[in-house]
């Protein structure tokens, strides 16, 4: 009489289990008496209970030499991108590789294949990576709209939507002016602590106000021999700036830059804020900003002014109260001299048949220029005021600025 084999392993060393007996089963498998069915090939097979595994026996194994031929691939394919770093031949790759024609057609993400021929008629294969001058820029977390005219023309207006995103009911504005970024003296930590503040913080947006950089030209408009070359200045504002351009509402000219644009008609700020998708203007702007249903109103400016007296930097950027009516803050920079004031405007209500005031804040932002070898320590100018300002939007409608 034949000696019934276990069905699972066809081990002669069968017993009889209590769950069905007429199915022989070897005492390692006595507990496998249930059936499922292989979702890959459709075979039966018992299994005992708890078994998680769907798959049969034969294509659980298939699935495992798969995939040791796929890592092996993989790791074959990294060797020959690192072998092509540099021009090869074909007995060159015949002797490192068994299939060197099925690896020259596969694909290399971030690598393109260039074949052609040295010195001796040989052709050679190399593996280059693929430069991307794309930049990443986060997507930004409101809307803006630019005004039109009458005769379809833009207006030097922009209108913000931003979301309610107050943080202890409140977002922050900052200005950033006066950066000079490429000039010998330019104040690199502290332009660079003010980036990681606003990269790191979601309440906080930014307004470029203008000398970004120090684009000084060889034409005698800066000191030249003192800043890196214009070209290096942009490419490196593009990098830093990158980082929080989903931040910044908009962006003004300033004199320095505006020097490029007086000898060759190239606007670099224009370029900059166009590669950084940031709303840009060539002159000031009027902005009004909303959020919770409230509106508070900007008028933005670089500045102009060779004053050297508080007072005098102060009525400088106060000018353009004349023709701007009601403004909830006046934006400035250009004379290196953070500062800001409160003014009280009385205008009629007549809803209420009451006189209305509303505080009106003049700004003048903090630069990041120092004060030693610069123009201004050689011309017997006072050093940049110190700290820095801010503006702040509440969630119950009020404002104000703020000078650290």
């Amino acid at each position: 009489m034949n000696h019934p084999k276990c069905i699972v392993c066809g081990s002669l060393d069968t017993i009889n289990a209590k769950v069905d007996p007429h199915i022989p089963r070897c005492k390692k498998h006595k507990d496998y008496h249930f059936y499922r069915t292989c979702p890959s090939c459709g075979k039966k097979e018992l299994v005992a209970h708890g078994h998680t595994d769907s798959l049969c026996r034969e294509c659980h194994l298939r699935g495992r030499t798969k995939q040791k031929h796929q890592t092996r691939d993989e790791n074959c394919s990294k060797k020959f991108l690192k072998f092509l770093s540099k021009a090869r031949t074909r007995r060159e790759l015949e002797d490192r590789f068994e299939e060197p024609d099925k690896l020259l057609q596969q694909d290399y993400p971030g690598y393109s294949l260039f074949q052609q021929r040295n010195e001796f008629g040989e052709p050679i294969w190399i593996l280059l990576p693929v430069v991307n001058d794309k930049i990443e820029i986060k997507q930004r977390d409101w809307r803006y709209a630019i005004g039109v005219d009458d005769e379809s023309d833009l207006d030097p207006y922009l209108s913000v939507q931003l979301p309610n995103s107050f943080v202890d009911g409140r977002i922050r504005i900052v200005p950033i002016f006066d950066v000079h970024l490429g000039h010998v003296a330019h104040r690199k930590e502290k332009f660079l602590s003010y980036l990681r503040w606003i990269e790191e913080n979601p309440n906080i947006y930014v307004i470029l106000g203008g000398d970004i950089m120090e684009n000084a030209l060889d034409d005698g408009r800066g000191m030249s021999y003192e800043s890196t070359n214009p070209q290096s200045q942009i490419d490196l504002c593009e990098k830093l700036l990158s980082r929080i351009a989903h931040k910044i509402l908009c962006s003004t000219v300033g004199n320095h830059e505006w020097r490029t644009y007086k000898k060759s008609g190239i606007d670099p700020m224009r370029f900059l804020c166009s590669r950084l998708e940031i709303p840009y203007f060539d002159g000031p702007v009027f902005m009004s900003v909303s959020a919770n249903s409230y509106t508070w109103l900007f008028y933005i400016f670089h500045g102009r002014s060779n004053a050297q007296t508080k007072g005098g930097k102060l009525n400088a950027a106060q000018a353009a109260k004349r023709f701007t009516g009601l403004i909830h803050f006046l934006v400035s920079g250009h004379t290196h001299d953070p500062q800001v004031n409160p003014e009280t405007l009385i205008s009629i209500d007549y809803e209420h048949a009451r006189l209305k005031y509303t505080t009106q804040w003049t700004v003048v932002a903090q630069s990041f220029l120092g004060w030693k070898n610069t123009y201004a320590y050689r011309a017997g100018y006072p050093p940049p005021g110190r700290g820095g300002v801010t503006m702040e939007v509440f969630d119950n409608g009020e404002y104000r600025a703020t000078l650290k």
